[in-house]
């Protein structure tokens, strides 16, 4: 009995590609560096700031650290221009909390941008965890970390609980807790991923396929 829906954020609750993008090409024209195409940093848009400046800068430069600096000053002016829930995630929310179905969100990204993103689509009181990257405490995915104190603090022991990712250390993380796995292929998958060695547990195409997982069923017996 699923009792709680646990989603990554970046590349499968929200899609801030565009954000993290514009933000890249901000800072490599800053640089004096040619931009991306948005097909090129869609890719990499769940890997961290690092994997976008790696694209063009060197990472053993000294003034490497500046650059993340700048990157990080450069979105938060920018990350709430256009991060869009995925099609499908608000009318999957809806049906899990018909059904009294707990969600929440176990996430590498920082917990000041994750709140304010949440706040943004107006899902902080609907969300019933928020485990973030830089919790004090915890090693960020693939660690199980995370995942693992998400399920304390919903007081759910993890059979009771799916985990919906798109990469690979979501995979990771999950069965490192012994956590059904769900891989997003809608999310930022790279043509070069072979998603059918990540052995996960199930794989979706559209948020809303979650609902009619074989051997699934949802429901909250406590709501």
């Amino acid at each position: 009995m699923i009792r709680t829906v646990l989603f990554d954020l970046d590349g499968t609750f929200v899609d801030t590609a565009f954000d993290l993008i514009e933000t890249a090409n901000i800072v490599y024209t800053n640089n004096r560096k040619s931009p991306i195409t948005y097909e090129v940093g869609r890719e990499i848009a769940s890997d961290g700031i690092n994997a976008f400046l790696k694209l063009r800068f060197n990472q053993e430069r000294d003034d490497f650290n500046l650059l993340s600096e700048e990157f990080l000053t450069t979105y938060k002016k920018q990350f709430l221009n256009n991060p869009l829930l995925f099609d499908g995630i608000e009318n999957l929310l809806l049906d899990l909390e018909s059904k009294g179905v707990r969600w929440g969100i176990v996430t590498n990204k920082a917990r000041f941008f994750s709140e304010k993103i949440l706040k943004y689509h107006q899902l902080t009181d609907r969300c019933s965890v928020l485990m973030c990257g830089d919790d004090e405490g915890f090693k960020s995915k693939p660690s199980p970390e995370l995942l693992l104190e998400a399920c304390k603090l919903l007081d759910e022991t993890v059979s009771d609980i799916i985990y919906v990712g798109d990469g690979h250390r979501d995979i990771l993380s999950a069965k490192s807790a012994n956590i059904k796995s769900v891989l997003a292929c809608y999310g930022y998958l790279k043509k070069s991923d072979l998603i059918e060695d990540w052995l996960s547990d199930f794989i979706i195409h559209s948020p809303l396929e979650v609902i009619d997982l074989d051997g699934l069923t949802f429901n909250n017996s406590l709501s």
